[in-house]
């Protein structure tokens, strides 16, 4: 399962390089571990995206959010695989994170499709997934090796930035639109 215990979320933040006053979308958000982390470093100029199916995963978020204070960030309920499926406006994100969900999508490239059409030029795509090989987490048979993800987001006209260090069960890579 997803969570603070497999993922070091204020390490990947830090190197992700989010700053005040920046508009990220948290595409999957899940109970929003990401989107905290994010509406702190972004400051109260900045807006966070929280976008999930899950209205249960959504109203976590809108608790820890109300708990600490944090009033830069939006819930929206939507589905990432559709057309305009995350509600946001075209050209409106610095960042799209993506963590720990491609593995159970699908529709894997509407999906970047989607993320690709709400970055700002120059906006970064950071992903993070389940290295194929670690014995815990989702079935190995749905995860992504890091070689076809890059193949995927760059096919989509991307480019391709860096590796981050996701720690010892996941792999991150950061693209430019």
């Amino acid at each position: 399962m997803e969570g603070r215990e497999f993922l070091n979320v204020e390490k990947i933040t830090k190197e992700l390089n989010i700053a005040p006053n920046e508009t990220v979308a948290d595409f999957g958000a899940g109970h929003g571990f990401f989107t905290i982390a994010f509406a702190k470093r972004v400051g109260p100029s900045g807006h966070i995206f929280a976008i999930d199916i899950l209205s249960t995963a959504l109203e976590s978020i809108r608790s820890q959010a109300k708990i600490d204070g944090l009033f830069n960030i939006k819930i929206i309920r939507g589905n990432l695989e559709k057309p305009n499926g995350s509600t946001l406006p075209a050209d409106s994100c610095d960042l799209v994170m993506i963590a720990n969900i491609l593995f159970q999508v699908p529709d894997k490239s509407s999906l970047i499709d989607e993320a690709k059409r709400v970055l700002k030029e120059n906006g970064r795509l950071a992903v993070i997934e389940w290295k194929p090989y670690i014995a815990v987490g989702p079935l190995k048979t749905s995860r992504l090796p890091e070689a076809e993800l890059k193949q995927l987001i760059l096919s989509k006209g991307f480019s391709e930035i860096r590796a981050i260090d996701a720690g010892s069960h996941h792999y991150g890579l950061v693209f430019k639109k």
